[in-house]
């Protein structure tokens, strides 16, 4: 039986069946794990396991009683998981499914994503394949939010299954009708204040909604998780967005993390959102700066951002961004000016703050390809 140790995980690749018959010598394949440490992580791939009986059972059993931490047993088929199923099992182990295969011969590109690509896939349904930088981990927890955030009331498209397909893997959703704001404005830009309105309307609405504790993550530890990452204690971009992260308010109301025009759809006059992977809880100023730093903040260093991103002019997005803020702070219209000034603010922390981040993450890359 093959296995490899990575991340602190050692993976067993399990294969044929396993029974009476040779539960025994199973068993004794398994010993090296009496060696590892009790933080490590166990998982076995039943990719090409065929049969599990109670024999081979009790032995995984055996192995979890050594372990504080669960073992994971991913990639069964639906025969195995009936096993797990029917001993109860499946609520003793972390026991995941397969990943049905989908094809996309014949399959219509719909539109481009963040992240991906989207494709009909049926009358019914289409999917969102992303590209091969996206780790699959990253794509459950898309979905996993987008569930969570749909049952919350946030107004985004039902997601079904991960799947695999040719390009890799993906998301299955209802099949819907719609396009881009972006694609909207630039069609009917006499609308624009309209649309600009619309959103803000649908935005303020979102940063209302009360997301349950443990649901989704708080936002502002993904951004200090950046901050210890980048690891520069004496820097003093570092210790200016430290302070400024720490200083926004709390909040338990729900955040996309990511609204810009082309992950905000239009079905039937309704707004959707898409490109899940940020939601979270936290202050609104959060999505407030998302969408003025890609109208406004990131057009004023890139001359041509918007018009490649969206297809609209620097004075289009300029003007949408205006009317946008103008509505979404008409309870509080003195504030908007020095809103704005916090805003661009904080856009130049957080770029500074991802440059850092990225050339640190970029050297790393390059210290493991020589280690290789």
């Amino acid at each position: 039986m093959r296995n490899e140790f990575s991340e602190g995980t050692l993976t067993y690749f399990l294969s044929g069946m396993i029974d009476s018959k040779n539960a025994y010598q199973f068993e004794e394949e398994l010993k090296d794990t009496a060696k590892l440490p009790r933080n490590a992580s166990i998982a076995f791939d039943a990719t090409e396991l065929e049969y599990i009986s109670s024999a081979g059972l009790r032995v995984l059993l055996n192995v979890q009683k050594q372990f504080e931490n669960n073992i994971h047993i991913i990639n069964v088929s639906d025969k195995v998981y009936d096993v797990f199923e029917v001993t109860g099992l499946n609520n003793v182990f972390d026991v995941e499914r397969a990943l049905r295969f989908v094809s996309l011969k014949g399959c219509k590109k719909i539109s481009s994503a963040l992240n991906g690509e989207i494709f009909r896939l049926s009358d019914d349904e289409m999917i969102k394949v992303y590209g091969d930088t996206v780790p699959l981990s990253e794509i459950k927890k898309e979905r996993s939010y987008a569930r969570t955030a749909m049952v919350c009331g946030v107004p985004t498209l039902i997601p079904y299954d991960v799947v695999r397909c040719e390009e890799g893997h993906g998301i299955v959703f209802e099949k819907a009708e719609m396009t881009s704001l972006a694609y909207l404005i630039s069609r009917n830009p006499d609308y624009l204040t309209g649309y600009a309105e619309l959103l803000a309307d649908m935005v303020k609405e979102l940063h209302s909604l009360e997301i349950p504790d443990g649901k989704l993550p708080d936002i502002k530890d993904r951004y200090m998780k950046w901050i210890d990452e980048v690891n520069e204690p004496n820097d003093a971009d570092t210790a200016m967005f430290r302070t400024l992260i720490s200083s926004i308010p709390d909040s338990v109301t729900y955040v996309h993390g990511d609204i810009n025009l082309n992950s905000v759809m239009v079905q039937n006059g309704e707004l959707l959102l898409l490109d899940m992977s940020g939601s979270a809880r936290g202050n609104s100023l959060f999505d407030l700066s998302s969408l003025f730093a890609s109208l406004v903040a990131i057009e004023n260093k890139n001359e041509g951002y918007c018009l490649k991103t969206y297809g609209l002019s620097k004075a289009s997005c300029l003007t949408f961004w205006n009317a946008f803020f103008t509505r979404y702070m008409s309870d509080r219209p003195q504030t908007v000016t020095s809103m704005n000034e916090l805003l661009a603010k904080y856009f130049i922390l957080k770029e500074r703050i991802l440059m850092k981040l990225e050339k640190k993450n970029s050297l790393k890359r390059s210290l493991d390809w020589s280690k290789g």
